[in-house]
């Protein structure tokens, strides 16, 4: 009974916060891989049992972290405080007095004691929290050896390799890691392989298929795995129709944005029907890749100087293709040869020979020829990873060993303890198959005046956070590193994290095209306030942890777990091999994860729009309001280039004169990312290369404005304004064609009304009403935090067929109020058919609404079934008028539960810094508040997984329907506090529930036409 207690422990804890929305068996899947880790995390379980055990767990659909989105969406994000998770613990039925016991695991199938043992807080403290301290210090003495997990290049090599081959092959020391699985799943998902585990999960037997594929009907999701996508878009194009005849492969946020073009333009171009499915202008995941039953063959040409992974997807897949395969390697020097090398290499232990071309560089022969797979193939270690350990002797002038990885690795981060450590001053003594390194005595490491590391690249983290602390020396303190330039695209800007990580500790950096500089301080570090920002990137977190070691304080590193990428037991080692002192740290800001308010956006605002929409006189207020510098491009563009636009065109031409304008757009884009606003000229977006950057730019988290006003307003303008050159087209046509550009290149819509018409007062209010839509845009001021303060709000609803008859009593209509709903369902727009706003009819009664009040703005779309009148299942139209007001600003968007998945979806991916209203209405007063509210229990579930503020209203039919209201917002009130609770009840006997509301509380004006 004790030991089947296992997950238990903890799970209990989880479930006494998440209950009930997460149920018992979910709250003990999580627990259990919890107290797997804690096991891992003690030395009594070996890493590759916690995989075992999650993958396990997942694939009976089943969560297996605290993270898993399903818990998160169903909970609101509900947080589980680390000190409350121990509290609770305290009680555990298996505890000894003030000793807690946990059942811990030697491995699968097997207690580490036939009994719950006693475990420390700290160490639950440590598996629970988010974040890790790392408090500075390492015994000299130590002389140890650390072997690293399996090469993750080989590990995903290797299981598509054995997968194409045909028979049975016995893997060990295979990388269990996210990466690895994400490529073993989508394997299995292709029909390409068959496998099992021995030895306690330390072998994997894998049976290929010899390359029969077939489609998968499922979508591969890959997460934030990138060699996985790369190779797999090639591999998946081998397969043939099964119930469908295409594979979608996606992957998160972060992988629809690396770059996938280059290698599908390659397949493209040798018969693979491959689309993007993705946002507009994506070049990236996720695809859908035809069953072509393998690609054609012959002569492929291919860029290389991005990834060499796309170079080794085709080489792999290549004795599949349909003919004998040439790879030529065109463009600038190919990057990471030795990971192109390696993979030709693995290729040859599996029984296919590639020929490399000796009269022509870059160029392979590839033979049509099957894999046959060797009985045992025995993963050497990760070499990026042995950075870490060999790095920790290197900086603490300890000793240690990497026994597995030597001379003759085939991984290009094997030379990192030849090229790197020792002419920074450590041992180095290095074997065929082993490596050793011993540390000069600490604080004696020396800088490097110029290192390539192109054939290393991922090691430019850890080379870099030796170098902050090497010795100035007669050659100066300064370490250059060069060939890296890939680095830009990985799990993120690595270049750009490392210069604004290290800055915390007083490290001054310098970006260059292709590498970075760091001024050695030795040891003369500044604490790191705030703690190490990590990215979600396993490399950032490992090698801060290096260089954390010899802070002068302790340093915090956040987001700890994301070393499961590729080391998900670094942290077990830094404590047990280097007796580094770790403390499990829950940074306050994460106490609200998903509601939270982010800090305030200081990354440059770029205006686009047609000239003479507004730009500069909007970009002037911007510049007035945030306190940042305005810089016009035209202008800047004249005085770099010492000659006016028109005199450019003429020089150069038109052509000319956009490859101007593109390199001084990434040039201050690279230069000023940060405190500045920029208007840039009207064709900006005719370049495409511009429309790629500038869309870039706002969905990686800068903010790109498109100001626009009355068109023929603009147009009237242009025939007057003779300081820049003519159009040489119809200037409506020009509009019509840039339009869809504008939209594509921004996230954020400002429409000016015409200031001449107004009075004083309105256009007075006009910078007013930008400086509200400002604030929204970059974070500076939430209007649902300031209600929240407030001991009561209200809203009141416009229910107006067109705003600008009512602007002049719109201060009487709101008065007394702290936010104006807007419904857009009561709109109506003449030049419709039936009457229903259009976007662009959308746009200017917004606007009007914004000119003539500056408070926040409810957006409404109130359908037919929940007693409003746009029609029920009219989505794409919605969409449309959602897509306007959350590019317009709007602080709230009403969503109704009973919206289809996909408009919630649209709405919750597009919302930027709007809050959501989760709203659900019961006119027929089918939903009593009886027994607890237990009839309005799912739909407040379900508004709690995506709403910022729950609206329930039902109907009540006496005046007790009021009082079991209460109670049920009381205990909301007790169970979800981040979250706000607007719950009424309709007709003649609610009015008490509208009378004791606090929080939102709707009214009505005598100047409106309709009560809502």
């Amino acid at each position: 009974r004790n030991i089947l207690n296992f997950g238990h422990s903890i799970g209990h804890a989880i479930e006494a916060i998440l209950t009930p929305q997460i149920l018992h068996g979910e709250c003990v899947a999580i627990g259990m891989v919890k107290e797997a880790e804690l096991a891992r995390h003690l030395g009594v379980l070996a890493p590759g049992a916690v995989a075992r055990l999650a993958k396990c767990i997942s694939s009976y659909g089943l969560p297996t972290s605290l993270d898993d989105k399903v818990v998160r969406r169903r909970t609101a994000n509900k947080h589980c405080p680390v000190d409350r998770l121990i509290s609770i613990m305290a009680v555990d039925k298996k505890n000894a007095g003030g000793q807690k016991k946990i059942v811990l695991l030697s491995a699968i199938g097997k207690t580490y004691e036939p009994k719950a043992s006693t475990v420390a807080d700290k160490d639950i403290r440590i598996i629970l929290s988010p974040s890790v301290l790392v408090h500075p210090g390492v015994d000299s003495s130590l002389n140890i050896s650390c072997k690293p997990p399996g090469s993750k290049s080989i590990s995903n090599r290797v299981l598509l390799l054995a997968a194409l081959g045909s028979g049975p092959c016995r893997i060990t020391n295979l990388l269990h890691s996210d990466d690895t699985q994400v490529m073993l799943t989508a394997i299995n998902k292709l029909g390409g392989a068959t496998y099992s585990w021995e030895d306690e999960g330390r072998v994997l037997v894998l049976t290929g298929n010899g390359g029969e594929l077939k489609a998968s009907s499922d979508e591969l999701y890959l997460g934030n795995a990138g060699t996985a996508s790369r190779f797999l878009t090639t591999a998946v194009s081998l397969a043939k129709p099964s119930s469908v005849n295409h594979t979608v492969l996606t992957g998160n946020a972060r992988m629809q944005e690396r770059p996938q073009g280059p290698l599908v333009d390659a397949l493209r171009s040798n018969g693979v029907e491959i689309e993007y499915i993705g946002k507009p202008g994506s070049r990236s995941l996720p695809l859908r890749i035809a069953a072509a039953g393998g690609f054609e063959g012959g002569v492929i040409e291919l860029t290389a100087k991005v990834s060499s992974q796309y170079v080794s997807s085709i080489l792999m897949c290549a004795p599949y293709a349909k003919n004998p395969v040439t790879l030529r390697l065109v463009g600038d020097k190919v990057i990471s040869q030795p990971y192109i090398d390696m993979t030709i290499a693995m290729m040859a232990q599996f029984g296919v020979q590639v020929e490399r071309s000796s009269t022509e560089a870059n160029v392979y022969h590839v033979p049509r020829k099957a894999y046959t797979n060797p009985a045992e193939y025995e993963v050497e270690s990760d070499a990026s990873s042995a950075t870490y350990p060999l790095a920790m002797a290197a900086i603490s002038g300890t000793t240690c060993t990497v026994p597995n990885i030597g001379s003759s690795s085939l991984q290009g981060d094997a030379r990192f303890a030849v090229e790197v450590l020792r002419p920074m001053g450590c041992k180095v003594e290095q074997t065929a198959t082993s490596t050793t390194v011993t540390g000069p005595p600490v604080g004696e490491l020396k800088p490097l005046p110029e290192v390539d590391m192109e054939t290393m690249t991922d090691a430019f983290l850890t080379a870099s956070v030796l170098a902050a602390v090497a010795k100035p020396n007669a050659n100066g303190a300064t370490t250059r590193i060069l060939g890296i330039a890939n680095q830009r695209v990985k799990e993120c800007n690595r270049i750009k994290a490392m210069k604004d990580e290290l800055a915390k500790f007083g490290v001054t950096c310098r970006e260059l095209d292709d590498g970075i500089e760091i001024d050695g301080r030795g040891f003369d570090l500044q604490e790191a306030q705030g703690g190490i920002h990590c990215y979600d990137d396993h490399r950032v977190a490992m090698s801060f942890s290096v260089l954390s070691t010899m802070a002068p304080k302790s340093t915090l590193i956040l987001e700890r777990e994301c070393v499961g990428k590729t080391w998900p037991g670094w942290w077990d080692q830094l404590s047990l091999l280097f007796k580094v002192k770790l403390e499990g740290v829950e940074p306050k800001s994460s106490s609200s994860v998903g509601h939270s308010i982010s800090s305030s956006n200081q990354k440059s605002i770029f205006i686009i729009g047609m000239r003479g929409a507004g730009k500069t006189t909007t970009g002037g207020w911007a510049s007035r309001l945030l306190g940042w510098p305005l810089i016009d491009l035209d202008t800047e563009l004249e005085r770099t280039a010492a000659m006016t636009i028109p005199d450019i065109i003429k020089e150069k031409g038109w052509e000319g004169f956009r490859e101007l304008e593109l390199s001084l757009l990434k040039t201050v884009m690279k230069e000023k990312p940060t405190g500045y606003i920029f208007a840039t000229g009207g064709g900006i977006v005719e370049s495409a290369e511009a429309r790629s950057i500038l869309t870039s730019y706002h969905k990686n988290g800068g903010n790109v404005l498109l100001v626009t006003r009355d068109i023929n307003l603009v147009m009237n303008f242009l025939q007057i304004d003779k300081t820049r050159p003519a159009y040489v087209e119809d200037m409506m046509g020009v509009w019509l064609r840039r339009k869809p550009w504008y939209e594509e290149c921004s996230n954020f819509h400002y429409h000016s009304q015409t200031v001449e018409s107004m009075d004083g007062a309105r256009a007075k209010n006009t910078i007013e009403d930008f400086g509200s839509f400002l604030r929204l845009l970059t974070n500076r001021e939430c209007a649902l935090e300031r209600m929240k303060r407030k001991k009561e709000s209200f809203f009141v609803s416009l229910t107006l067929p067109t705003v600008a008859p009512f602007l002049s009593r719109l201060n009487e209509i709101s008065f007394g109020v702290d936010v104006i709903e807007f419904r857009a369902d009561l709109l109506q727009d003449p030049s419709t058919s039936d009457g229903r706003p259009s976007p662009e009819f959308l746009v200017e009664q917004l606007a009007a609404l914004r000119s003539g009040s500056s408070l926040p703005v409810i957006f409404t779309l109130r359908t037919k079934a929940q007693s409003g009148r746009f029609p029920d299942g009219a989505d794409e139209e919605a969409m449309k008028l959602y897509r306007v007001a959350l590019r317009m600003g709007c602080d709230f968007v009403d969503v109704e539960l009973t919206s289809s998945p996909e408009l919630k979806e649209f709405v919750i991916s597009n919302k930027r810094n709007s809050k959501i209203i989760a709203s659900h209405h019961d006119p027929a007063g089918k939903l009593s508040w009886a027994t607890g509210g237990s009839a309005w229990m799912p739909h407040y579930n379900a508004a709690l997984e995506y709403g910022d503020i729950i609206k329930i209203v039902g109907t009540a039919k006496s005046l007790e329907d009021n009082f079991a209201l209460a109670e049920f917002k009381a205990w909301a009130a007790k169970t979800h506090p981040e979250i706000p609770l607007i719950a009424l009840n309709m007709g003649e006997h609610g009015k008490l529930s509208r009378i004791t509301n606090r929080f939102m509380t709707p009214v009505s004006s005598p100047a409106l036409p309709v009560v809502a």
